[in-house]
């Protein structure tokens, strides 16, 4: 069964989730579609944006976390190096014509919160267990 705390903090992370998910398709959208600029440097634009957004929602909301700033961020960091590489696949495969943009943004918005969670909950903002 699944505890009270382990519901919110799921709920929580879904909505600061897609927040960033609506925030991220939008303006992705907006800076290829409006703009002009390519796939790519509207993923990496907009993903680079909304890091900051998504780390201080994820600590304080999400986890309520109290662990040290620094070393969340740090792990924070490597998580989103290993998102920004699924976003270099998804949007090369949209250059050589596996996917239109939007879908391209879609496949992002969806695969990365997906991974997201089991990450920060294992491993960024994971509690230490009392010895």
């Amino acid at each position: 069964m699944v505890s009270g705390d382990r519901l919110r903090q799921f709920i929580t992370f879904c909505a600061v989730g897609l927040f960033n998910t609506g925030a991220y398709f939008a303006i992705a959208n907006g800076l290829h579609l409006l703009i002009g600029l390519t796939e790519t440097i509207s993923a990496y634009a907009t993903y680079l944006v909304l890091v900051p957004v998504s780390f201080l929602g994820h600590r304080k909301l999400t986890f309520a976390s109290k662990g040290a700033v620094w070393g969340e961020w740090a792990r924070f960091s490597i998580v989103q190096a290993l998102n920004l590489l699924l976003i270099w696949v998804s949007t090369n495969l949209s250059r050589e014509g596996y996917f239109a943009g939007w879908q391209t943004f879609a496949v992002i918005s969806i695969a990365i919160p997906a991974l997201n969670f089991v990450a920060f909950q294992a491993w960024v903002f994971a509690r230490k267990l009392a010895v």
